[in-house]
């Protein structure tokens, strides 16, 4: 039995997904995104299946750094578990692939299923670090649509964020003294209670990020390659369309569109795929609408045809219980 909790998360998002789709429509002409679609040339799609591929890889390559302290992991059992998160965030769009993967570690490595799953979402934080970085750095060297406002807005998120991250990591009795302080200015108490609460659940999974520079370059620059996939996947399919795009668009379109991720989709991100695809390519780009919504539309047929099938192989490599997954994730204890 679903839970009303998950279910209510999942009829939310797919109304939501229904509601982008309509906004969509009014923006674009079906017809000439078809027209723009059967005349894509299939060869130059299979790069873009191939760095499909990569970018789990160097994610999972990632994931086993990052752990390494901890527990010595397999990468090609990270790397098809990257395939299964892929499948379940797919149609299960409520970070099911997180607890999927944290699931996994608890059974097959022995580790804590509360700590891996925050070392999961750590893992992602990185991801939210060099987005954060990435996109304030090339908003200021690459031409968009954007008002100088919002730029600044995005490096003051990044400053605070990465202020705010070493001091939880490098600087933990500052940091203390800092909220302790702030504490005090709150008059409700169970307001208190709760942020000290996350405060000290933050402080203990920050711990693991405490490494030496070396060790978080490393995290770095593996997650900016994997970035750079990502672009690849979409620079290869604008070839295919017969629209070459500037790569450096690409990498910052993928830096938006992970931003995006954060607001809740759709099962199979429909709607929420072609209105931020749209968003990002045309509002904020400058690209034609059409031409936008025609890549976006491919990316999301082909994407949906990879991460299916890397999907279902992964469960089978990895011989993954869904039904113990869907209890954590959709059902009660």
């Amino acid at each position: 039995m679903f839970s009303p909790k998950a279910l209510l998360k999942i009829i939310i998002n797919t109304l939501i997904g229904i509601i982008l789709v309509f906004i969509w429509l009014r923006f674009v002409d079906l017809k000439q995104i078809i027209a723009a679609i059967s005349a894509v040339n299939l060869a130059l799609l299979a790069p873009a299946f191939f760095f499909m591929l990569l970018s789990p890889v160097i994610r999972a390559w990632r994931l086993k750094i990052f752990l390494r302290p901890i527990k010595k992991l397999n990468l090609p059992d990270l790397i098809f578990l990257n395939g299964v998160a892929q499948i379940l965030n797919f149609f299960i769009p409520i970070r099911a692939g997180e607890v999927a993967k944290g699931v996994y570690l608890n059974h097959h490595y022995g580790l804590s299923l509360g700590k891996s799953i925050v070392w999961i979402f750590l893992d992602r934080f990185v991801d939210l670090i060099v987005v954060l970085i990435g996109a304030a750095a090339l908003l200021l060297v690459i031409p968009t649509a954007l008002h100088i406002t919002f730029i600044k807005i995005i490096i003051v998120i990044t400053v605070i964020s990465l202020g705010l991250t070493y001091l939880m990591v490098f600087q933990v009795k500052l940091a203390e003294k800092i909220v302790f302080f702030l504490m005090h200015l709150i008059p409700v108490r169970f307001i208190k209670i709760y942020i000290e609460r996350v405060f000290n659940f933050f402080l203990e999974a920050f711990v693991i990020l405490k490494r030496p520079s070396a060790y978080l370059g490393k995290l770095i620059i593996l997650t900016i390659l994997a970035y750079g996939a990502d672009a690849a996947i979409w620079y290869f399919t604008f070839l295919a369309l017969s629209s070459p795009q500037e790569f450096t668009k690409m990498y910052l379109g993928q830096l938006l569109s992970a931003l995006t991720y954060l607001i809740p989709a759709a099962p199979g991100y429909v709607g929420s795929a072609e209105a931020s695809g749209l968003l990002i390519l045309s509002g904020i780009f400058g690209l034609d609408t059409n031409l936008a919504s025609a890549m976006t539309v491919l990316f999301h047929i082909i994407s949906a045809l990879f991460v299916i099938i890397f999907g279902l192989i992964s469960i089978y490599s990895l011989k993954i219980d869904l039904g113990m997954i869907f209890q954590k994730i959709l059902k009660r204890d």
